[in-house]
């Protein structure tokens, strides 16, 4: 009976700390990362920058869809890549999540709008829909469908490891 407790005091641990190991020098996947696809959710939001009507209609192609905040700290952090990205003609489109309009409008103005269009989203209905559970989150769209979903700031490392090899997979740009 001894030898058996001993066993499971070395083997129980030890297992864990191989398990742990495997997963975390794993460089494979991002924790932040889904590939589930699902269809973009139907809605009717206000345009941020002047209060017209946005539909699932409206938003055609593909696309990034980037849910951000003014008060939002990584976002801040994340917004200089997003830049990057649009400049190199990246079409992102932006869902401002729970923020007032004036803070999100003045921030844009402040930072820069690397956005094409962006949706204002004050009670946060899209992106429970989507499955938001905080911002910043960003969604690959492909003709309608979210084909990837990443959770946490987007950034060079990201992009290539996560998005750009679904993008060149599909050919979506």
């Amino acid at each position: 009976m001894k030898i058996l407790l001993k066993l499971i005091v070395f083997f129980v641990p030890t297992t864990f700390i191989v398990m742990f190991f495997i997963l975390l020098t794993n460089d494979e996947t991002y924790p932040g990362a889904d590939y589930n696809s699902f269809e973009l959710p139907p809605f009717r939001l206000d345009n941020l920058a002047n209060s017209d009507l946005i539909t699932k209609d409206t938003l055609e192609g593909n696309f990034i869809l980037n849910v951000w905040a003014s008060w939002c700290i990584t976002c801040r952090i994340e917004h200089p890549y997003l830049m990057n990205l649009n400049n190199n003609g990246i079409p992102i489109i932006g869902l401002n999540y729970k923020d007032e309009r004036d803070d999100a409008i003045n921030w844009l103005n402040k930072y820069g709008n690397p956005y094409n269009l962006t949706v204002h989203d004050f009670k946060g209905t899209l992106a429970l829909d989507l499955g938001v559970t905080g911002a910043p989150e960003t969604f690959l769209v492909h003709n309608g469908k979210v084909v990837v979903h990443y959770q946490g700031e987007v950034n060079k490392l990201i992009w290539e490891d996560v998005f750009l090899p679904v993008i060149k997979e599909r050919e979506i740009f």
